[in-house]
């Protein structure tokens, strides 16, 4: 019994000293805790995005932005040439004296025609004459062939033609003297039902609405699907008069015409209405 108290003193003595042992170890972990290295926070993240990062057959989807633009090839896809794209053929209209014509049938029978126009020398008009139909025969005699919508241009300026129709012979002035022209329009009444011939099969008889120099060399081209076939009627030594060259749907006239000859009689089905 005389023994107790001298035991609790030393149990509370060495309690004591744990405590005060404790401390000190907590203080000087606190000095030097601002010198230890910290890991930066991770940014919030759902289940979600980090399961479609690890599977292959969600990264595609996820790796999108609905602000993102489609990448060229997509787009050179999607979107059509424009005219201005198109390679031109080089020779008469292009890149030397004479008149490139390109035409295309229309669901109505009309056509849809360009030209392109070079001439040896500078002019300060040009005429300008619809298709003469005598030459296709009886089957488009009454028809009065007229150009409508004609736009014109000459080195890239506009030029007025009178309420943009040429149903006969006019004289275009032009304001600058010029020798590149162009011109676009719709050729209407010069398409007559083939007779004898398979239902819905036509003719129709093109030439360059620019008229002039009887020697200037033309090319004639005719595209569409339902083109069959092109005639030269006023051409000599050719077979049957049948003229046509290349593949369909991009048929042209064989050769180069020169403008006093460059007539062509398109054979051509009409669509069923």
């Amino acid at each position: 019994m005389t023994g107790h108290p001298l035991a609790a003193w030393l149990r509370r003595a060495v309690g004591l000293a744990l405590i005060v042992g404790l401390l000190i170890s907590a203080v000087a972990f606190y000095r030097v805790a601002p010198q230890l290295p910290r890991a930066t926070p991770a940014p919030p993240s759902n289940t979600t995005s980090s399961s479609t990062a690890t599977s292959p057959t969600t990264a595609g989807p996820a790796s999108q932005s609905p602000d993102a633009s489609p990448s060229p090839t997509a787009s050179a896809k999607r979107v059509p040439p424009t005219q201005a794209e198109v390679k031109l053929p080089p020779g008469p209209g292009t890149t030397e004296p004479g008149i490139l014509l390109m035409a295309s049938p229309l669901r109505d029978g009309s056509f849809d025609v360009a030209e392109l126009v070079i001439l040896p020398s500078q002019v300060r008009s040009v005429r300008l004459a619809p298709p003469k139909l005598a030459v296709g025969g009886k089957s488009f005699a009454g028809l009065k062939p007229v150009a409508s919508e004609v736009q014109m241009s000459a080195d890239d300026q506009p030029v007025i033609v009178p309420k943009g129709r040429v149903d006969s012979r006019l004289e275009i002035a032009l304001v600058e003297p010029s020798n590149q022209m162009e011109l676009r329009y719709q050729l209407h009444e010069v398409t007559a039902r083939s007779i004898p011939s398979r239902a819905g099969r036509a003719l129709a008889v093109i030439s360059p609405l620019a008229a002039g120099d009887p020697s200037l060399h033309v090319v004639m081209m005719v595209s569409g699907g339902t083109v069959r076939n092109i005639e030269c009627p006023m051409r000599r030594g050719i077979s049957g008069q049948t003229c046509a060259a290349g593949r369909k749907p991009n048929l042209r006239a064989k050769g180069e015409l020169p403008l006093s000859q460059a007539v062509i009689i398109v054979q051509f089905d009409l669509p069923r209405t």
